[in-house]
């Protein structure tokens, strides 16, 4: 059985300005278990984006709706393109209806639909798609886009930029974001590694042996999930939050290996990028690094050259000031005075230097201190209408 949960919310720079939320989102459950769902971001820029993402999230799972009921077997990728496009109409005709630019109601798109085992989707925009395999893995089922890696591509892009697929691949849940959380999911620090998404934090969303849905609980995951992205925690995704997830409460996904779910280690990734984003800074350290060995280590000259011999007769001794060597030869002891006067010279002026050293070392600045954002990890316990 299919279970749902999440929503849209303003986000905090929203608030701060006024606006309203751009966000949409829309979930239908089919009579013979099949749950389609989909989610909108008004492009931020565009006067009427928040009304041409409510029409796109609510014409597309409608068309699917009405499809897949008055013909069960329909290609569900047919199905998809025409509710992209009867979305991207009805936008149309709105806007016209008011007398108002097309340009104003540029707004993204995804949707899915989902049998609790295969996913069939469509995509286009910034947001993305995340699945949770019966096997434990979570995996990027779509990629943002964007032109230039910032500028955003809506749906009024038209048929020729719209992904619309059938995912390889059984799956236990899946996860529809918004960029605003989307990205939250993909740290700039994990692109490239084995593993790019955050698992210890999209696990807390997705994974049925943390979330325990069922109709009796369903209510208690809304909540507990939709306070936390309006936590402290989540307080650096200023822009509108809009999250859905499904969940096929009979599947709970393969347990992994630990280190799987394990917290990744920052620092260490910060250097690595830092490395590559600003080789130079590092080459001129490796450098002065090289260049202060080959000082501290002799030339070659310097190891060839001989040592000198000692004087004939010296048998490689040290030579003695003569009153140190008078001083041994009568055995006497120096008198009190001397004494007392090198215990003078030797200790307080040491004694006195070194507190002051130390008093200034106390003064001068330390290292800087590491101010790079990490993320946190959410609790691992365990509106959009429930499912």
């Amino acid at each position: 059985m299919i279970f749902g949960y999440g929503g849209s919310f303003q986000g905090s720079s929203h608030v701060k300005r006024g606006n309203v939320c751009q966000d949409a989102s829309y979930v239908k459950k089919l009579n013979n278990g099949i749950a389609i769902a989909a989610i909108a971001d008004g492009v931020g820029s565009c006067e009427y984006s928040d009304i041409a993402s409510g029409i796109a999230v609510r014409t597309a799972v409608r068309i699917c709706a009405d499809g897949l009921q008055s013909n069960p077997k329909a290609d569900m990728t047919e199905l998809i393109r025409d509710a992209f496009s009867q979305a991207e109409l009805e936008i149309d005709k709105y806007s016209l209806s008011r007398d108002h630019l097309i340009t104003e109601y540029d707004t993204t798109l995804s949707l899915v639909i989902y049998d609790g085992r295969q996913v069939t989707y469509g995509h286009c925009g910034d947001g993305g798609i995340i699945g949770l395999t019966r096997d434990g893995d979570y995996i990027a089922i779509t990629t943002p886009q964007k032109t230039d890696g910032q500028y955003v591509i809506p749906l009024r892009a038209g048929k020729d930029t719209w992904i619309i697929k059938k995912a390889s691949g059984n799956y236990a849940s899946i996860l529809l974001a918004t960029d605003g959380v989307y990205d939250t999911f993909f740290p700039y620090l994990l692109k490239g590694q084995p593993v790019e998404v955050y698992v210890p934090l999209v696990r807390f969303f997705m994974d049925n042996r943390l979330l325990k849905v069922s109709r009796k609980t369903i209510e208690t995951v809304q909540k507990t999930r939709v306070d936390y992205l309006d936590s402290e925690a989540c307080a650096s995704i200023t822009d509108d939050k809009t999250l859905i997830v499904l969940v096929n409460a009979d599947v709970k996904p393969k347990i992994k290996a630990d280190t799987y779910y394990a917290e990744p280690d920052w620092d260490a990734l910060q250097l690595e990028w830092n490395k590559k984003a600003y080789p130079h800074l590092y080459d001129e350290e490796a450098k002065e690094s090289a260049t202060e060995k080959s000082e501290e280590e002799p030339t070659e000259e310097q190891a060839e050259k001989p040592t000198e011999e000692p004087e004939e007769g010296s048998q490689g001794k040290s030579i003695k000031e003569p009153e140190e060597k008078a001083i041994e030869e009568s055995g006497e002891e120096p008198e009190e005075e001397l004494k007392k006067e090198s215990i003078e010279e030797s200790d307080e002026k040491p004694i006195k230097e070194s507190i002051e050293e130390s008093t200034e070392s106390l003064n001068e600045p330390g290292p800087p201190e590491d101010n790079t954002e990490k993320p946190l990890i959410p609790p691992v316990d365990g509106t959009v209408e429930s499912l």
